[in-house]
């Protein structure tokens, strides 16, 4: 008999599509990954049991470059799957909304420097006013 868990929150259908896409991006890699390793475990076998100690250097080369260039693959393969996971779409959307939410912030500082500033000349005003002598009129 299978228990529900009620503490376990549903994950939306696009979250569910998100997670599948990670997931085959990360098993992708996983791939290329053990591909590389053995590739190039078998060509240094190769090299180490056929071609160690000849003059002819040729194929140690061959495979110094396969590797690097291989390597330099994987390497960037493994940054998009897991260091670069946002899209360039939504870093840009994330930082204009940053930038909004602080413009957003200095208005309402600004508004509200203006409400205080607008209050303190009304009092000075006002103090201005019950400080100054009153002109009385003389009657001739």
């Amino acid at each position: 008999m299978e228990e529900n868990n009620l503490n376990t929150p549903e994950i939306s259908p696009e979250e569910e599509r998100k997670l599948e896409k990670m997931a085959a991006r990360r098993t992708s890699f996983k791939i290329h990954f053990a591909i590389f390793l053995i590739a190039n475990l078998f060509l240094w076998v190769v090299w180490y049991f056929l071609f160690k100690g000849k003059e002819d250097t040729t194929f140690l080369k061959a495979i110094l470059f396969v590797f690097i260039v291989w390597l330099l693959g994987v390497v960037l393969h493994y940054m998009i799957v897991y260091k670069w996971t946002k899209s360039y779409k939504e870093k840009e959307l994330s930082s204009l909304r940053k930038r909004h939410m602080e413009h957003v912030r200095e208005i309402e500082n600004l508004k509200a420097e203006m409400l205080k500033q607008a209050d303190m000349d009304a009092e000075s005003e006002q103090e201005a006013e019950e400080n100054e002598p009153r002109n009385s009129r003389i009657i001739d």
